[in-house]
């Protein structure tokens, strides 16, 4: 069997779409997607086929000599795959309306938009509200259509579906690490240091107690309410703290500091109630989302 049947389509598209036009950004504008993504999905190829499909350059993404070899199947796939999407399309005419979706702040802010405009490119008679919060919605009193959750509900009448893992760090801004250097997992290092948080569960200051560093609580300069604000603090150089590594991936401002600190991930759910399922422009987004999400997470 031909190895490119065995892997996932949006592999296949991303790789197609390199091969084509040459770099991933090229690529991530023609799939209307982000950069970060296709590399994702090209590196993901690349590890199940055990082969590099791409000499990368100053000069853009070149295909190797295996990478030739599946241009012509991932063509005819993608000759297929689009026909059958032009076919999809005059189905979905009918599909419009509002999808109410309640999401974490910093996915609010730093994920989701990318993510609706894809889709909103190919559905435009769908709308959405958004509530941002860190705050458990009630789907089952219609609260929201579909909540993304960093935490598994409680509620059985629930559908939840875990999509991944998030990885979460230690960062600090180029900025910052310019005039106070790089910190040491030592308390004397950590002492010259200033730290920023998120009340009310202060994960940083937390992390640091348990790990024997207690007096670092003095050293918390910023505490926000807020992990999008938390995160443009950082940003701005005003102390480490944490963030979503899907976030300092793309941002080429941000350093990754103390990598042996202990930091732990964070499941991602995708939540809708079961009697929602029935309609069909929930059933395109908890799809559409489902996919999207797996894309961006471990």
């Amino acid at each position: 069997m031909d190895p490119l049947h065995t892997t996932s389509w949006d592999w296949i598209k991303s790789f197609f779409a390199v091969a084509e036009h040459g770099s991933v950004l090229a690529a991530a504008q023609y799939l209307k997607t982000n950069p970060a993504t296709v590399s994702r999905q090209i590196a993901a190829l690349e590890k199940s086929l055990g082969i590099e499909l791409f000499v990368r350059s100053r000069q853009g993404m070149h295909p190797t000599l295996h990478a030739i070899q599946f241009l012509e199947p991932a063509r005819a796939m993608h000759s297929a795959m689009h026909r059958l999407s032009l076919g999809a399309t005059a189905k979905d005419e009918q599909l419009q309306g509002v999808v109410r979706i309640s999401v974490s702040v910093s996915m609010a802010h730093f994920v989701l938009p990318e993510l609706l405009q894809v889709l909103r490119s190919q559905h435009s008679s769908i709308h959405f509200e958004i509530t941002a919060t860190d705050s458990v919605s009630n789907l089952s009193q219609r609260e929201a259509d579909i909540a993304i959750r960093l935490i598994r509900p409680e509620q059985q009448d629930l559908i939840a579906k875990r999509v991944g893992y998030l990885s979460i760090g230690l960062y600090a801004s180029q900025r910052y690490l310019s005039m106070r250097g790089i910190p040491k997992m030592e308390l004397g290092s950590l002492m010259q240091h200033d730290f920023i948080d998120v009340a009310p569960h202060h994960p940083v200051r937390e992390g640091f107690s348990k790990a024997g560093f207690a007096q670092l609580a003095e050293r918390f300069v910023c505490i926000t309410t807020d992990h999008a604000n938390a995160w443009h603090m950082l940003r701005a150089g005003i102390g480490i703290g944490s963030g979503l590594s899907i976030l300092a991936e793309r941002d080429n401002q941000i350093i990754s500091v103390l990598p042996e600190a202990s930091v732990p991930k964070f499941p991602v759910w995708l939540v809708t109630h079961p009697a929602l399922r029935t309609q069909p422009r929930l059933r395109l987004v908890v799809d559409y989302l489902t996919q999207a999400l797996k894309s961006l997470v471990s």
